[in-house]
């Protein structure tokens, strides 16, 4: 990649580079539980990042809170930046960063910089991990036939307001070769190192899957339950409706003339009445008020995730947040494990109360049934006699 072409036009400079955007994973929950060490991590990560871009001539546009923006001239000098900036910042204090690279024209001017190609580097960046860098296809084009350089592929990922998917890549950093001690390893260990690092990261895309698949499990059998117990109050109610019916419309007339049906009768009406009531609290929607804004979310105060919650605010803080939550991995499954907890809860409460409405019905039901078989053996004693 030849060094980035500069164009003026009207104050603004439009020119061809390597973008890279980093951040910490996890930040705003290190905020939480320790600001100064945070803190402390954020500077660290900053003074190796600048160290590292006089080496390969990057230049840093922008900080965002835990977050970076550089520009490079080459792909190839941003990919072994990244690499070094990595395997730099797994060593203590170590610092948990990702980082996505991409390649396409950018906007320059006094306020910052823009462009569709600034858009899709932070996409990319956004699907990284702890230690990950993640580059564009467009990256890899420009880097395959360099050596040392050593990626493997992420798959064609659709990403958030950009038209056209991208091949994504994940580049494997080895510590000998990042950190240049590996002139003295031979070609058969140093093969043997790169076989290790390709085995790593195919663990972890199986956890990753795994964590996503216990998710979607999980989710699918709240909501299968949540089914079960909606289908259970929906009979409990419909078959206690029928029978208090039934009282009203029929047996009612006839303890006129036979004052013994008063017991059974009035046993079976309250036994359905309870049911019904418990039933139907089973079944009712529960929804809060409570109002819940943006920095609630932010300091895990509420559940962005759960309905209950994200109902009563504004609908740009609610898109902000869900982006932010988006970006923070640990942050977004930690939110989700939460959001599971909720669920679970209320699931519990509705099986509860289904619970007691069946157990009132079955002891109503009993004895019900016991006292018309005594008012029948009375009547028929009486009528002997």
């Amino acid at each position: 990649m030849t060094p980035p072409t500069h164009i003026t036009e009207n104050n603004h400079i439009r020119l061809l580079a390597a973008i890279m955007f980093v951040d910490i994973v996890g930040y705003s929950k290190m905020m939480q539980e320790d600001e100064e060490n945070a803190k402390y991590l954020r500077d660290h990560q900053r003074s190796v990042i600048e160290t590292y871009l006089l080496n390969y001539h990057g230049q840093v546009m922008q900080y965002y809170g835990d977050g970076t923006l550089i520009i490079f001239g080459s792909a190839l000098a941003a990919v072994k930046c990244a690499r070094d900036i990595q395997v730099e910042l797994i060593k203590e204090p170590a610092v948990p960063l990702r980082i996505g690279i991409h390649i396409g024209d950018i906007v320059y001017d006094d306020e910052g910089i823009y462009g569709d190609a600034v858009n899709i580097a932070s996409r990319i960046q956004a699907y990284g991990t702890a230690g990950s860098v993640i580059i564009s296809d467009s990256v890899f084009n420009e880097i395959k036939n360099h050596s040392g350089i050593h990626v493997e592929s992420f798959g064609e990922k659709k990403l958030k307001n950009i038209a056209k998917p991208v091949c994504l890549y994940s580049l494997i950093c080895n510590n000998l070769e990042a950190s240049g001690q590996a002139t003295a390893v031979d070609g058969s260990k140093l093969d043997e190192i790169l076989q290790k690092s390709e085995k790593s990261a195919k663990k972890l895309g199986s956890l990753n899957r795994g964590v996503s698949d216990m998710f979607r499990t999980s989710y699918r059998n709240h909501i299968n339950l949540s089914a079960i117990a909606d289908n259970k109050s929906n009979i409990m109610i419909s078959i206690n409706g029928i029978i208090i019916s039934i009282i009203i419309a029929s047996i009612s007339t006839r303890i006129l003339s036979n004052s013994l049906l008063l017991l059974p009768t009035a046993i079976l009406l309250i036994t359905c009445m309870m049911s019904l009531v418990y039933s139907v609290l089973a079944a009712r929607p529960r929804v809060s008020n409570e109002k819940v804004t943006l920095d609630d979310v932010r300091s895990n105060r509420s559940n962005i995730l759960f309905f209950g919650n994200f109902h009563t605010m504004e609908r740009d803080d609610f898109v902000t947040g869900i982006e932010e939550l988006m970006s923070d991995s640990e942050r977004l499954y930690d939110t989700m494990a939460r959001d599971l907890h909720g669920l679970g809860v209320v699931l519990s409460k509705k099986f509860k109360l289904l619970r007691v409405a069946y157990n009132i019905f079955m002891v109503g039901l009993v004895l019900t049934v016991c006292s018309f078989l005594l008012v029948y053996s009375f009547f028929s004693n009486a009528i002997g006699s």
